[in-house]
C-alpha cells in the first residue's frame, strides 16, 4: 500500500495531466454553454478529490508538525493580542472565519493555485478572502460542494489593492520568481514607504478584512512620476500551506441590498 501511495505521489502530476487532456476533449466535443460548466465543475471536483486523498496521506506522515501549527494558529486566535505578528483579523468581528485543509498548493509557478478541502456545503463562495494566522494568501476563484480554488499572490492575476496605515494605497503584485516577496506600488510621492512598515491587504469589504500581507523592506522612487516602489516580504508562507482560514462577512445581505441599484 506504501508503495502504492509513494507510487501515486509521484506522478500525479501525469496522472492529473490525463484527466485534464479527458476534460478537455469531453468540452470541445460538447458546445451547448451549459454542458461545458458542468463538465468544468465535475472535472475540478474530481481532481480535487484525487488530490485530498494524496494530501490525507502525505501529512498523516507529518502530524506533530500539523498539530503544532495548529496549536499556535489556535493561541492567537484565542488571545486576540496586537502583538501577534500578524495583526491577527482586524475587524474580525464583521466576519466568520470558515478553517479549510489545504489538499493542493503551489509556489514556484508563474501562476500558483491552492485548492481546500471546503466548499459550498460549508458556506464557502467565489470571492472569499483566504489567509493563514500570519496573514493574507489570496481569494477564492471556483468552488463545488466539498473544494475551493483559491488563486493566491503568488499569481499573474494575483494583485490585491494594499496600504500601508497613514500612507495612502497601492497594489500588491508578485514579480513571477521569489514566493517570500512581492512588490507594492504606485504609493504617492508624499508618503514614502520606509523599511518595517506593515503593509495590508485593502479589498471589497465582502472578501475581507484589512489583513497583513507583508512587510516593507526597501523602497524607491520612480524618476518620471515621482511614485514609490517597495520591495515587500510576505508574511504568509507559502512553501508551507496545511491550513487556511475563509473569510465569510456576516452581514452580506444588507451589503448586496445597498449595492443593488434603485428601481
Amino acid at each position: 500500500m506504501r508503495q502504492l501511495i509513494l507510487f501515486l505521489a509521484k506522478y500525479r502530476s501525469t496522472l492529473l495531466l490525463i484527466v485534464f487532456v479527458l476534460i478537455a476533449l469531453l468540452r470541445h466535443s460538447l458546445k451547448n454553454p451549459v454542458a461545458e460548466h458542468r463538465l468544468n465543475s465535475i472535472g475540478f471536483g474530481a481532481v480535487a478529490s484525487v488530490q485530498n486523498g494524496l494530501s490525507g496521506w502525505k501529512q498523516y506522515w507529518r502530524l506533530d508538525a500539523i498539530n503544532e501549527e495548529l496549536a499556535r494558529e489556535n493561541a492567537a486566535l484565542r488571545s486576540g493580542s496586537k502583538g501577534v505578528a500578524a495583526g491577527l483579523f482586524p475587524n474580525f468581528n464583521a466576519y466568520d472565519f470558515i478553517p479549510a485543509r489545504v489538499v493542493e498548493y503551489s509556489y514556484n509557478k508563474r501562476n500558483n493555485y491552492i485548492i481546500i478541502h471546503a466548499g459550498r456545503k460549508e458556506g464557502i463562495q467565489p470571492g472569499m478572502g483566504a489567509m493563514t494566522a500570519n496573514g493574507w494568501v489570496g481569494s477564492v476563484v471556483e468552488v463545488s460542494n466539498h473544494y475551493a480554488h483559491i488563486i493566491p499572490v503568488l499569481h499573474s492575476k494575483g494583485n490585491i489593492g494594499a496600504r500601508i496605515p497613514e500612507k495612502g494605497l497601492g497594489e500588491l503584485q508578485w514579480n513571477g520568481t521569489d514566493p517570500a516577496w512581492a512588490t507594492l506600488i504606485d504609493i504617492q510621492r508624499e508618503n514614502q514607504p520606509l523599511p518595517g512598515d506593515s503593509v495590508f491587504s485593502f479589498t471589497r469589504t465582502s472578501v475581507g478584512p484589512s489583513t497583513l500581507a507583508g512587510t516593507v523592506v526597501s523602497a524607491e522612487q520612480n524618476s518620471e512620476d515621482l511614485t514609490w516602489t517597495a520591495r515587500v516580504q510576505l508574511s504568509a508562507d507559502y512553501k508551507n500551506m496545511s491550513w487556511l482560514y475563509i473569510s465569510k462577512l456576516k452581514d452580506v445581505e444588507s451589503l448586496d441590498s445597498l449595492q443593488m441599484p434603485a428601481l
